[in-house]
Formats: C-alpha cells, structure tokens, sequence
C-alpha cells in the first residue's frame, strides 16, 4: 500500500495556513494607511478591541491547527495497526496450512503403510493390489494438487481483499484529509460547526472500524467453513475409497469362491460319469455271462450224449 508522507502534508498545511495569516494580518493594515490627524477615545478603544480580537483569532487558529496535527498522528497509528493486523492474519493462515499439509503427509503415509498391510494378507491377488494401490496413489497425489491450488487461489483471493481493505484505508484518509483541509479553511465563520463536523467524523470513523472490524470476522467464519467442508470432502472421499477396496476383497473371496464350487462340480459330474460307465460295464459284463451260460445250457439240451 503506498504510504502517505505525513511531514509534506503538514508543511503544505503549515503554507496554506501561513497564507492565510498573511492575508489576515494585512487586512488591519488598509486602516493604518488612512492617516487621522487626531484620534479620539472611541478611535483608540475600537483599535486595541481590534487588536484583541486579533490575537484571539491567532490563537484560536493555533489551536485548530495543533488539533489538526493530532488528528493526522491518530490516523496514521490506526492504519499502522490494521496493516499489522492483516499481516498476522496472513502469517497465521501460512502456518495452519503448513500444519494442514503435514496431516495430510501423515495420513498419505498410514494409507501406504496400511495398503502394504493388505499385500501380505492377499498375495494371491498381489497384481491387483498394485493397481489399486498405484490408482490409490495417484487420487493422493491429484488431491494433494487440487489442495495445493486451493491453497494459492485462497492467497491470491486473501492479498486481493487485503488491498482492497488498503485502498478503501486510503481513500477514507485522504477522505479525512480534504475534508481537514476544508475545514481549516471554513474555521473563521464557522468555528460551531466545525465542532459538529469533528464529531459527526468521529462518529463515522467508529462506524468503519466496526464495519472492518465484522468484515474481518466474516471472513475468519467463512475460512473455519471452507475448511470444515474440505475436511468433511476429505472423509467422505477417504470412506469411499476403503469401501471400493473392500467391495474388491468381497468380490475376490465371491470369485474364489465360485471357482472352488466350480471345481467341485466339474469333480462330482467325473467321478459320477465313472460310476456310470463301470456300472455300465458290470451289466454289459452280467448280460455277457448270462449270455454265455444260457448258450451253454441250449448246447447241453441239444446234445445230451456229452452230459453222459
């Protein structure tokens, strides 16, 4: 934010003000020009009463102008305070998101540590594991980007409102500083109403103050709600990929399953087929026996000479 230097103001106040208090001290002088051979009591009376009334409105102005100063060396410390203030906010939101992107190294390590876990447990399906892993990976790390460029957008988006607030500084002060200025020149004729001006100033400076001062907390609200929801996001997405990586076990233990059931039926209709057969064989053999004695027995009917 540019900053305004304070001493030129002044000394541009301290001319305009000289300038003035020349063209009032010459003023009194028009009456001097005009010579009056004699001067009565009144006469006397009415220039000391000028004289007076002169010396009050110096001292008067005097004043207005030392007011002038204190105003200015109040306004300056209250702008060094809120640029103080945003650069803590700043130097805090560094911090939570380096403690934030730590977290999140963290957990990336206990999800690797738990993926080599489930590699031991299932080293029959140990390609697949590793495709899901690397696809697990790769979700980290995209996550990890699309942080990472919240992060910077939420900066950019931060430094953007930080010089809008100093522009809006600015301009209030050089605001105060004109209407100063004016007022410095209006002070002759209109000594109660400045009064009344520098307290309606008073009273809308409080006004910004508190309004900066709620802008500053929205925003703080808002951060604590961005950052619930990313939370929030970060859990959903993190039991969603726990639950595919269960539905994938149950659907290998499902698959293994089928193929031992498979096994064991193809088993059953063999051995079964090979009873079928050898029982096939043993009446094939039966019927051939039975065969071979009832010829028998035809051929010892025919010729019973042999029996003899």
């Amino acid at each position: 934010m540019a900053k305004v230097n304070i001493r030129n103001l002044a000394k541009k106040a301290s001319k305009t003000l000289a300038k003035v208090y020349k063209k009032i001290d010459k003023k009194p002088k028009k009456f001097k020009k005009k010579k009056i051979p004699t001067k009565t009591k009144f006469q006397i009376n009415f220039i000391k009463k000028s004289k007076e009334n002169n010396e009050k409105r110096k001292h008067k102005e005097r004043l207005v102008k030392l007011q002038g100063i204190k105003e200015r060396n109040l306004e300056k410390k209250r702008i060094k305070d809120v640029e103080l203030k945003l650069k803590n906010k700043e130097r805090l939101l560094k911090l939570q998101t380096i403690k934030e992107r730590n977290l999140e190294k963290k957990r990336i390590k206990d999800e690797e540590l738990k993926l080599k876990n489930k590699e031991l447990r299932l080293k029959e399906e140990e390609l697949k594991l590793k495709i899901s892993e690397h696809k697990i990976k790769e979700q980290v790390e995209q996550r990890l980007q699309d942080q990472e460029q919240r992060r910077k957008d939420e900066e950019r988006r931060l430094r953007k409102e930080a010089q809008r607030i100093r522009e809006e500084e600015k301009r209030s002060r050089e605001a105060a500083e004109q209407r100063l200025r004016d007022e410095q020149q209006r002070i002759r004729d209109e000594h109660q109403r400045r009064r009344d001006e520098e307290q309606r100033k008073r009273d809308d400076e409080d006004k910004r103050k508190l309004e900066a001062e709620q802008r500053i907390k929205d925003e703080e609200r808002r951060l604590k709600d961005e950052e619930q929801r990313k939370r929030d996001d970060e859990d959903k997405r993190k039991y969603e990929a726990e639950q595919r990586i269960k539905d994938e076990e149950r659907r290998k233990i499902n698959e293994a399953e089928d193929l031992r059931l498979k096994e064991w039926e193809k088993k059953f209709d063999a051995e079964r087929k090979k009873g079928e057969e050898e029982e096939f064989l043993k009446e094939e053999e039966l019927k051939q026996k039975e065969e071979e004695r009832r010829q028998r027995l035809l051929s010892e009917e025919k010729n019973p000479n042999k029996i003899n």
